[in-house]
Parts: structure tokens; C-alpha cells; sequence
């Protein structure tokens, strides 16, 4: 759907963009995490051809958007929605007119803006604000508005610019439900971009990490939180591994309310082998709720300790590679 390779992008003298490859299959919630000036926001306005890239390739659904002309990329934008931090509302309009605004400007008649803004309305859940301003509603009510607004001429993917990042909790998690259920109906393909992780966790399918102008980290969200690379720790704030030489990780899937740590007790007993706990965590994601035990064990005992984990049916990750001397 998206195929993203190896793009660069720079303000004068200042490179954002350092060589970004990312692929986003179609029909998918994928979202982009990393602190402010990594070039989120960027690679976003790049996909959809408001920046124009410096090198590499952007394509969507096969259309390499640098080279696109000025009424092709008229053309394109309109199969590609955008939703705002700010909204981007015209204040001193209705909800109505706000909505119908992109339906006018591509010539659509009267008839068919009436109907699509009611039926856009009712998606968004706000029909009885229809005639209402846009300055006088809340702000999830506006990012309601912002939503309709992006889906009124059908598009296939909609790009979420820190959608939530100026709401509060309640209304956070109610747009996010109601992405949630615009993908699910109409099989949009939505990119988010966001420094707030629960919003990964819950929406998204997929995800990458972006960190100093490049792609640290990227895979399903569960993946990701999971083998939590060196990229997502920074991001959470969470202090790196001190291992010795000799040492490997094992992440350890097990399912949620059994005697966890018991089992673990067991196999040190049953194979005679030492390891220390590292950290235990417990993520509820968008499908499921995965808990995780990190040990730390010596690199000698790991074929063991896999061959016991096998044996069980149990679900693990072994890391000899983040060892450090």
C-alpha cells in the first residue's frame, strides 16, 4: 500500500529525514512513535505530498509521489484524508459547511454533499451538531468534525498527525474507538503519528520507532513492546540492559493469571540452571493482553532452557545479540 525507501528530506542545513524505509500494508492501523523532531510529522507530510522529499521513493498504491504532476497530485490528494493536532477548522462555519467543504471545491451537487455529510455525521456520532459552529464545540467534538471532514471524499488512507495529542483522556479514547471502527468498516488503511504510546498500544496494528531522522525499530506492535529495542526504551524513559560477557536474554510469553513465576521456578529446579528476573510486564494491546518475564541467564544453559520452553508449548525470545562486553 505504502512503500517507503530510503527517503531523505532536509531544511536547508538541517537533514530530518536520514534515509526512512518503511512498508504499511493495506487496510492496516500503523503508527509512527518517537520524541518531537525526529521527523514524524515530516515523513507524514511527505506520504502525502504537502513536503517534497529530497531523495528516495514514496509510493502509494504504486504512485511514486515526488514525481507526480501538479493536477496529478491534485488528483491523489483526494484519495488521501489528513487529520490535524489543531483541527484545522474553519471556526466561523457550521459543522455542516466544514464538513461539505472538499465536496464543494470538487464540484459535487448539492444532493450529494447533503447526503454524504448526514451520513458522515452519523459515522462520526454528532448528527445533532449538524448546523452547529465549529468554534462552539469541545475539542473531541472537533477532531469529530475533522474526522468527517477527511473521510467526505472516500478516501482510501488517512493520515492522523498527533490526532489526540490536544484532548483529554476520555475523549482520547473515543476517537481512538472511532478509528478503530472507521478502519473496520470501510477498510481504511490509517497511519498515525504520535509521541503518546498508549495510543499505539491501543489502535494500532503495526509500528515503527523513529529516532534522529531514521527508523530504529519497526514490526507488529506486540513485537516491538515486546524485544523493546534500545529506540522504545529511550522513548519510555526505561534505562538500557547491563549484561556481562557470556550472558543472554530470554523473553518469556506466558499466559496472563497463572502461576507464572512457579513455572519459572520450576524449569531453574528441573534443569538445575541459575537466572535472574530482570522485569516482568503486562501489555494490554489492541487484540489481547501479553505478559512477559525478561531473565538473564548464562549463554551456556540457553539451549536448555529453549528445549524446556519448547517442550511446555511456551511462547519465547532469546537475544545473545543485545549481550554487551
Amino acid at each position: 500500500m505504502i512503500q517507503i525507501e530510503n527517503v531523505s528530506k532536509s531544511f536547508d542545513d538541517l537533514q530530518i529525514l536520514k534515509g526512512v524505509t518503511l512498508h504499511i500494508e493495506k487496510g492496516g492501523i500503523f503508527g509512527i512513535a518517537g520524541r518531537s523532531g525526529v521527523g514524524k510529522s515530516t515523513l507524514l507530510r511527505c506520504i502525502n505530498g504537502l513536503e517534497k522529499y529530497d531523495s528516495g521513493s514514496i509510493k502509494v498504491d504504486g504512485a511514486e509521489v515526488g514525481s507526480l504532476s501538479a493536477e496529478e497530485l491534485r488528483l491523489f490528494r483526494r484519495n488521501v484524508g489528513m487529520v490535524f493536532q489543531n483541527f484545522s477548522l474553519i471556526t466561523r462555519a457550521s459543522v455542516y459547511e466544514n464538513i461539505a467543504f472538499a465536496m464543494k471545491i470538487w464540484g459535487c451537487d448539492k444532493n450529494s454533499i447533503d447526503r454524504r455529510v448526514k451520513e458522515l455525521l452519523d459515522v462520526v456520532g454528532i448528527p445533532e451538531k449538524i448546523n452547529a459552529r465549529a468554534r462552539d464545540l469541545s475539542g473531541g467534538q472537533k477532531q469529530r468534525v475533522a474526522l468527517a471532514r477527511a473521510l467526505a471524499m472516500n478516501p482510501s488512507v488517512l493520515l492522523c498527525d498527533e490526532a489526540t495529542s490536544a484532548l483529554d483522556p476520555k475523549s482520547t479514547m473515543d476517537i481512538l474507538s472511532l478509528l478503530d471502527d472507521i478502519n473496520r468498516k470501510f477498510n481504511i488503511t490509517i497511519v498515525m503519528v504520535t509521541h503518546e504510546m498508549e495510543v499505539i498500544k491501543t489502535l494500532c496494528d503495526s509500528m515503527a520507532v523513529m529516532a534522529n531522522g531514521i527508523v530504529e525499530a519497526s514490526g507488529t506492535v506486540e513485537q516491538v513492546f515486546l524485544e523493546r529495542p534500545p529506540a522504545l526504551c529511550d522513548l519510555l524513559g526505561e534505562e538500557p540492559m547491563q549484561l556481562t560477557e557470556g550472558e543472554t536474554v530470554l523473553d518469556i510469553q506466558l499466559d496472563t493469571g497463572k502461576e507464572n513465576t512457579t513455572l519459572l521456578t520450576s524449569m531453574a529446579r528441573n534443569l538445575n540452571v541459575d537466572f535472574r528476573f530482570a522485569d516482568n510486564q503486562k501489555l494490554s494491546l489492541k487484540k489481547k493482553t501479553v505478559e512477559t518475564f525478561r531473565i538473564i541467564a548464562d549463554r551456556s544453559d540457553a539451549t536448555s532452557m529453549a528445549k524446556y520452553l519448547d517442550a511446555q508449548n511456551i511462547t519465547y525470545k532469546c537475544f545473545p545479540e543485545v549481550i554487551s562486553k
